[in-house]
């Protein structure tokens, strides 16, 4: 058996496999960051396009390796729906410019469960404290006024937990 002999194919595409899979996942956490779900039709248009890529290569390992890649693009564009969800239930960090219901969604779970006269010291926007304002974006003011606005009903709250 000679190193010449050896077949790559596999190795190669398990690697594109792991890497795109890893980048998937980061990409996702910072594009909801930082965008919200506003580039979900442009990120479903690319993993599209680099599957029809792939039906036009000659290449049997660079056709698999971009239908690797066009596929896993496609499925981060409804990751990044599910991500929302996450981030609505606290289990993502949020940036609160980009994401004004979750943050009042955080702040309404915040306000329900900080005592009456603690209150005061904490920012209903973010949940910062006082010795955390750097935290805050809008500074010691901001709060949210309209809790009802952002409460979920139960059977969404479920289902989101659920799913």
């Amino acid at each position: 058996m000679s190193f010449e002999n050896l077949q790559w194919a596999g190795p190669v595409l398990a690697g594109v496999t792991f890497l795109t899979i890893w980048g998937g996942h980061v990409m996702v956490r910072i594009i909801h960051y930082y965008f919200g779900t506003k580039p979900i039709p442009a990120v479903f248009l690319a993993g599209l396009l680099l599957l029809l890529g792939s039906t036009q290569t000659d290449t049997n390992v660079l056709s698999a390796a971009l239908g690797i890649v066009g596929l896993t693009v496609v499925w981060d564009a409804f990751e990044l729906h599910r991500q929302e969800l996450r981030v609505r239930l606290g289990h993502a960090p949020l940036n609160p410019r980009v994401h004004k219901v979750a943050a009042g969604l955080a702040a309404s779970r915040i306000a329900e469960s900080t005592p009456a006269d603690e209150q005061g010291s904490i920012c209903l926007s973010c949940g910062s404290a006082p010795n955390s304002r750097f935290l805050c974006r809008k500074g010691p003011y901001c709060q949210v006024r309209a809790w009802e606005r952002y409460s979920l009903p139960e059977a969404e709250i479920a289902e989101i937990k659920q799913g």
